[in-house]
Parts: structure tokens; C-alpha cells; sequence
């Protein structure tokens, strides 16, 4: 498996900008372009119960449609799960009424009128129809669709065309390989690929891996589980020879959700937890072998965030940037049997700190640059 499987993305927040003087604008239109795995497209599917959303898989194209008719909104992805569009229904046919934000904090029901009067969200009308009114914006465009009662419908799309984006750091099968037993196109079937370099044996739908199956390359490395569109995507396990074995969640063929890695390198080293984009990212327990662990927030595989470290040591407890203790720390030496708190910078003891003994008698040192101050 290609190394180009790990990549680097910084997660963000959900977006929230003001027009001066005008009304708060939700941006959806950050959403537009972002691949389905990606910050703060991923975030807000999760919150909005995507997983239960009605995939449609259109072949010419293609288009992949996610259709949430209880919590009213739709999806148009492209085949490489970049999102196109995202729309927000009122109650009507099989939509339930969305009850989220919408853009600019509209309201389903307002008049078209006295919308388009509202200068600030600076709508135009489209020639010869009542029944649209649409605005440029941030390289989206928003279409407001009225009926007899008012706003019933919130479409945010791409203004232009989505350049066509590669899919160089995924792995991604389709069926242009060769078959080598079965039906590889919509049952079973067994393909290889890249001169015998790499083999796929299971499930098919529109000629691409979709259901459980196994990939196996030249080098051993093997996935066994679920896939979608070519992906690996669900559940499944993965071995990449001389570096780890992990079993969880992907999305895209990225370690994504929750999933135990065991490394080989460094060996004897595993964390459980939650993860983002291939790294450990969330909630989670690493562990340096049965002596030695980390329970708490992590972000780009290293300890960011509430945390706890427990060893034979003792234990230290408290916030954590960038794998090192930063902020208010409590510590226990089990040695001399000792409660520390104080505070921590980049990994250094700074300014005083509390010291309780086992008798609970308390005294204070000062630190400096992690060096201990007396006086002379």
C-alpha cells in the first residue's frame, strides 16, 4: 500500500462569518469541494446522522445522491466524493423539514418580497420566475425555490465547474483490471491488477468493489472488509507489512471513526481510540506496553488536550499540546509519594507549585526554565 495513504489535513471548525451590518451567515459554502472525509463537511454529516441517509448511486456520470428525508436535506457528491450540492427541504412529499441552521439564518415561510428587499442579502430574481431567487457567493451559488406558502426549498451549489481531482493518495479500484474468475461488474468476482501487482476478490456493484471483499498487493499487504465505490469504507482490517495491523473504521481507504492499531514499529506500541483522516485523532487509550500509557484527546497523533499519563512512575494529569504537558498539571510521584501541581509550558515546570506529602503536609518550590529556584 502506497505510502501517500497517510496524508495531512488540519482540522477546523465549522465556519461562521458576519456581513456588516448584515444578517450571520452559516458557510456551506465551505462545504462545496470538500471530499466526504474532510473537515467541516465530515463533522457536520456526523452531527446530522448522514449514515442513515438513502444512498442513490446514479452510473451515468456518475453522481452518488445522500438523501435524508427525515431530517430534510440532500447531497450530490461526484464520483470521487466531492461534494457538488447540498439542499434544505421544508416539509412537502417525502422530506421531513429540516430543522437546522440554514444559510444567512433564513427561515422556511418568508415572503420572496420582502426578502429581496432585504438589501444586505443582496438577491437577484431570475428573469421570468417568480419562484427562484438566487445570490453569488464565496464560488457557490444559493438558490432560494418559493411556493404558495412562502421559502420551501435551500439549494447551495457549485458556481463552477469542481476541478477534476485525483485520487493519488487513496487506494481506489475499479474494473480495469484483469478478471480472473467471477463477475466484476455487479456480483462476484475476482480481479487483479497492475500486471498480477495487486489482487481484489469479493463483492462488485457498477463495476466497482462495493459489499466485503479482500485487496491484497505484491508486498503482502492486505485489507479484508468492507468496501464502497472502490474504497476501502466501513468495517475492515488492514496489515501493512512491518508497520502496524489495525481494525476499525475507514472512509475513503482512511483509518477514519473508531479502530485499534497494533504497531509493529514501534513494536509493542497500540492505540484504541478514535481517528481522523489516517491519524489518531479524538478520544483514546495509546499504549508503550503494559507499564506505560496515555488515556485522553489526541489530534495528528500526538497528545493535544485533556489527558492522562499513567506508569510505573506514578501518574501525570492535565492538559497536553503537542505531545507535551501544557497548562495546569497534577502529578503523582509514587516514589517518594508525592501530589505536584503547578503549571507546565512546552513541557517545563513554570512559577510555583504545590507540593503534598503522604501526611498531606504542603510546602511550595518555585520553578524556572523546569529548573528549581532557591534562595540563597
Amino acid at each position: 500500500m502506497k505510502k501517500t495513504l497517510i496524508s495531512v489535513f488540519i482540522l477546523s471548525l465549522f465556519t461562521l462569518s458576519v456581513y456588516a451590518n448584515g444578517p450571520k451567515l452559516t458557510d456551506y459554502s465551505a462545504f462545496i469541494g470538500k471530499r466526504i472525509f474532510e473537515t467541516p463537511l465530515y463533522e457536520w454529516m456526523e452531527w446530522n446522522d448522514s449514515k442513515n441517509a438513502k444512498e442513490e448511486l446514479q452510473p451515468e456520470g456518475p453522481i452518488l445522491f445522500l438523501k435524508h428525508y427525515k431530517n430534510g436535506y440532500a447531497m450530490m457528491f461526484d464520483i470521487n466524493m466531492v461534494l457538488n450540492s447540498i439542499s434544505f427541504y421544508n416539509k412537502g412529499g417525502r422530506y421531513e423539514k429540516h430543522l437546522g441552521v440554514l444559510p444567512f439564518n433564513l427561515k422556511f415561510g418568508m415572503n420572496r418580497d420582502s426578502l429581496l428587499r432585504v438589501v444586505e442579502l443582496r438577491l437577484d430574481e431570475k428573469e421570468n420566475n417568480r419562484f427562484l431567487l438566487t445570490r453569488n457567493y464565496n464560488n457557490s451559488k444559493l438558490e432560494l425555490i418559493f411556493n404558495g406558502r412562502g421559502l420551501n426549498q435551500i439549494n447551495v451549489v457549485s458556481a463552477d465547474t469542481i476541478p477534476l481531482v485525483n485520487d493519488l493518495g487513496f487506494v481506489r479500484l475499479v474494473g480495469n483490471g484483469k478478471v480472473i474468475s467471477g463477475d466484476c461488474d455487479s456480483v462476484k468476482g475476482k480481479m487483479s491488477f497492475s500486471n498480477n501487482e495487486a489482487t481484489y476478490d469479493g463483492d462488485w456493484k457498477n463495476n466497482m468493489p462495493h459489499g466485503k471483499g479482500q485487496f491484497k498487493d505484491k508486498n503482502n499487504n492486505v485489507y479484508k472488509g468492507e468496501f464502497k465505490y472502490g474504497y476501502f469504507w466501513g468495517k475492515g482490517q488492514m496489515l501493512v507489512t512491518g508497520l502496524y495491523n489495525y481494525t476499525g473504521n475507514f472512509v475513503m481507504s482512511r483509518r477514519q471513526g473508531k479502530g485499534l492499531c497494533s504497531f509493529v514499529k514501534p513494536k509493542g506500541e497500540t492505540y484504541d481510540g478514535e481517528w481522523y483522516n489516517d491519524m489518531m485523532s479524538g478520544l483514546g487509550k495509546y499504549s508503550k506496553g503494559p507499564q506505560f500509557y496515555y488515556y485522553g484527546n489526541l489530534l495528528n497523533n500526538m497528545f493535544n488536550g485533556n489527558g492522562k499519563i499513567i506508569s510505573s512512575d506514578g501518574w501525570l494529569e492535565g492538559n497536553f499540546k503537542d505531545g507535551t504537558p501544557n497548562g495546569f498539571i497534577k502529578q503523582y510521584l509514587k516514589k517518594e509519594n508525592l501530589y505536584v501541581e503547578g503549571q507546565w509550558i512546552d513541557g517545563k515546570r513554570e512559577g510555583k507549585f504545590k507540593i503534598t506529602d503522604e501526611n498531606k503536609k504542603v510546602s511550595y518550590k518555585l520553578f524556572q526554565g523546569d529548573i528549581e529556584i532557591t534562595d540563597k
